[in-house]
């Protein structure tokens, strides 16, 4: 535990950072200070940036001589009088794309403003281009094409967002994954949550295992949400899809160090996801593959009303019987959400989700639940906007539940909890975040018959039967302090109790984006978080006792991205992460060597340090990818020894290419290597340093073949993807004693995919 003289100089320290921030900031510029300190009231109540809109008629002539129908992306630079600076085709056939690049320079925009000063901006505006159909005995003509571009009122395909950057904007101190990203990245499924291990900073636990160590910090210490919702889990059993329909998820914001000042009760890193804005008219999805099926249908009920309902059905029975007839899945989930805007500035929103999970097991003409587990979510939610802010408050409820150890531990937990929360603009430059939030969880558990004693006593006092409380809030102040700092000071506070047992949590934040040039920005980052005792899984339920104290992690961050020509971003990260009281059983595990004074509930004390590297071009465009490597060494201290945590990879690489033949045919590959965990050795001294597994490494590959159904962008796609390819066998431990090691492999673990989606 922090200690209160310890949690006043962090907060002592961190103040009088930002006052120096603010005091320089004064000093500095005094001209464009001076300026920016007043500002007039249109400033302030006009949003912080406005998008440019199209004046002119931007319709495209059909290409004479031309058949079929086409579509062509531009790139446009309009300057801050609103006109075309620069054009250029971004993806497109001839002759379309000349024909849309020329009239481009005739297009007029009003143009973007930052408060009431015009800026310039970067639009990407899709053209497209439609063959009228006519009689044989008619004469050839040619239908004047449809065109869409921001603000247009015809609808967009989702596989294709126009993106408007506003000069000077700022991009999120997260790593953002996109939906659209997600679906053509190989191994992917289509989903931004299952791209997270592309990521730097993430560490593999297993090879298609949804299990990441992050920054040194085990797999139940990365919080997961959805719209603000806590998730228990995110992947179904048997390597299975997310929990939640991928084309209800827009994007991830993904924070593998010091995060905002919102998210909390995690000592880890936080996937956050974003659901999509409903879109007020009929739209759908469905998804058929060899082990399950998927579908979404979004519903416009009025022009003020929507509802949307997905879900997804396992019958994987039959795919995982070729490979392990005494094996049985099965998994299912839904999501439903009704949204109808109150006036013009309220709306209410109501969301449901949940799943299922069961992996069973056939012994001796008995059958053995492995994994069975269940949560369901029902979130309540007003929101009213303005254009200084926006607050929302709501409740959300919770049921989850799960059976551990064949079945003779049933857990269960119910969940209350009341949230407000909200932004303001207090003027030009400051931003202010604020929340409040209250939690009640009963826990219930269950006990079956043990033979073994001493295990239904180690389930007892990590899992009772109890009332968990925490009541929690957050204050966060962004300020651009100077024309090119931008600071981000958060404090947050939580209060736990659980049974007899209560815990205080105070979290300082500190973040900052130095602006060097329009092309270099520096970024860095310091926190401290707080979490509960860990289960070793994800898993609904699941949630030990708060005994023996809460986990801690300080987590700090430096780095430096670049802005390159062709739309290239590089990121180098250099990160340091302490921990305390820490719950990694996992992590542990090779280093008690039959020391009686630790057990597997035993807390223990890690350190993470290393760099991160990134280049990335969207894999949206014709030819996109990424490459992503991680250098870094994760250490645990347990009793008497200190030595690499078992996930402890040296080196992590991925990259991955996508490339699009034509707007309908598509190709991804991705490679993934990382070196190997350390061995189980019989000796504290070789616990340091310890001789390690094989390195690994895995091919996964994507193949789409779109085919257009009318002209709104409806289509019906063929999708062929693979994870490892290669067939590449895992090591998944080694154990070494005076005289030989043997090293235990699994796999290949390798999971086809065949599948037809529909989209309109």
């Amino acid at each position: 535990m922090i200690s209160l003289r310890q949690k006043r100089v962090i907060l002592g320290f961190l103040a009088g950072t930002w006052c120096a921030l603010h005091a320089a900031a004064a000093r500095a510029e005094p001209g464009d200070r001076a300026a920016e300190s007043a500002p007039t009231p249109s400033q302030v109540a006009a949003p912080e940036l406005t998008p440019p809109r199209v004046l002119s008629d931007t319709r495209v002539a059909y290409p004479e001589g031309a058949t079929g129908n086409a579509e062509v992306v531009l790139e446009l630079v309009i300057d801050r009088d609103g006109a075309v600076k620069q054009a250029r085709p971004a993806s497109g056939d001839e002759p379309f794309s000349s024909a849309a690049l020329a009239a481009a320079h005739g297009f007029r925009f009003e143009p973007a403003r930052r408060g009431d000063r015009p800026v310039s901006a970067r639009v990407r505006l899709l053209v497209t281009f439609v063959q009228e159909e006519i009689p044989d005995s008619a004469e050839s003509t040619a239908a004047a094409p449809e065109q869409r571009a921001p603000g247009a009122a015809a609808p967009e395909p989702a596989s294709q967002p126009i993106e408007v950057t506003v000069e000077g904007e700022r991009k999120p101190l997260s790593r953002k994954l996109s939906r659209a990203e997600a679906r053509l990245l190989p191994g992917a499924f289509s989903n931004p949550f299952n791209a997270i291990e592309s990521l730097p900073g993430v560490t593999p636990t297993l090879s298609g295992a949804p299990y990441f160590y992050v920054r040194g910090s085990p797999p139940g210490n990365l919080g997961l949400f959805l719209d603000g919702i806590r998730l228990p889990s995110l992947f179904h059993v048997f390597a299975g899809p997310s929990v939640i329909h991928p084309a209800l998820v827009e994007s991830v914001d993904f924070y593998p160090g010091p995060y905002p000042a919102r998210y909390g009760r995690f000592a880890g890193g936080i996937a956050a996801g974003s659901v999509r804005p409903a879109s007020y008219a009929l739209h759908g999805e469905a998804n058929v593959r060899a082990f399950d099926s998927s579908a979404l249908l979004e519903l416009p009920l009025s022009d003020q009303s929507s509802l949307t309902l997905s879900g997804r059905k396992s019958y994987a029975n039959y795919i995982a019987h070729l490979f392990a007839p005494d094996i049985s899945v099965d998994y299912w989930d839904y999501q439903a959400r009704f949204e109808t805007r109150l006036s013009r500035s309220g709306r209410l929103t109501l969301f449901s989700f949940g799943a299922r999970d069961l992996l069973q097991e056939r012994r001796d003409d008995a059958t053995v639940g492995l994994i069975d587990s269940a949560f369901h979510r029902v979130l309540v939610r007003y929101e009213y906007e303005t254009t200084q802010g926006r607050v929302a408050f709501g409740t959300v409820l919770g049921s989850d539940q799960a059976k551990l150890d064949e079945g003779r531990v049933a857990l269960r937990d119910t969940s209350v909890e009341l949230f407000v929360e909200g932004h303001r603009r207090l003027d030009s430059l400051t931003r202010l975040d604020a929340g409040l939030d209250a939690v009640t969880g009963r826990y219930r558990t269950r006990l079956g018959h043990f033979d073994d004693l001493e295990s239904r006593a180690d389930y007892a006092k990590q899992f009772p039967t109890r009332v968990d409380r925490v009541v929690g809030g957050y204050l966060s102040l962004e300020r651009d302090v100077t024309r090119r700092l931008h600071a981000t000071l958060g404090l947050r506070s939580d209060l736990y109790a659980s049974g007899h047992d209560t815990a205080l949590a105070v979290e300082p934040r500190l973040s900052s984006e130095l602006q060097v040039t329009p092309h270099v920005a520096l970024l860095s980052g310091f926190g401290v978080a707080h979490q509960t005792p860990g289960n070793v899984l994800p898993l609904p339920g699941a949630t030990p006792a708060l005994q023996e104290g809460l986990q801690v992690a300080y987590q700090s961050s430096a780095g430096v991205r670049l802005s390159l020509p062709s739309d290239l971003t590089v990121e180098a990260t250099l990160f340091q992460s302490a921990l305390f009281n820490l719950s990694d059983a996992p992590g542990v595990s090779r280093l008690d060597n039959g020391d009686d004074t630790v057990d597997e509930l035993s807390r223990s004390l890690g350190s993470s340090r290393g760099l991160e590297l990134s280049l990335r071009r969207s894999l949206t465009r014709k030819l996109g990818g990424y490459l992503s490597y991680t250098l870094s060494r994760t250490q645990r201290s347990l009793g008497r020894v200190t030595g690499p945590a078992l996930f402890d990879r040296r080196h992590v690489l991925s990259g991955a290419v996508a490339y699009a033949f034509s707007r309908d045919v598509h190709f991804g590959l991705r490679g993934s290597f990382y070196t190997g965990i350390p061995a189980d050795v019989a000796y504290v001294e070789a616990a340091r340093a310890p001789p390690r597994t094989s390195p690994y490494y895995r091919i996964d590959v994507r193949g789409e073949r779109r085919f257009r159904i009318g002209t709104n962008g409806a289509y019906v796609a063929i999708v062929l993807e693979m994870l490892n390819t290669t067939l590449s066998e895992e090591a998944l431990g080694k154990s070494c004693n005076a005289y030989v090691c043997r090293e235990d492999t699994v796999g290949p673990v390798a999971i086809p995919s065949a599948g037809l989606e529909a989209v309109f």
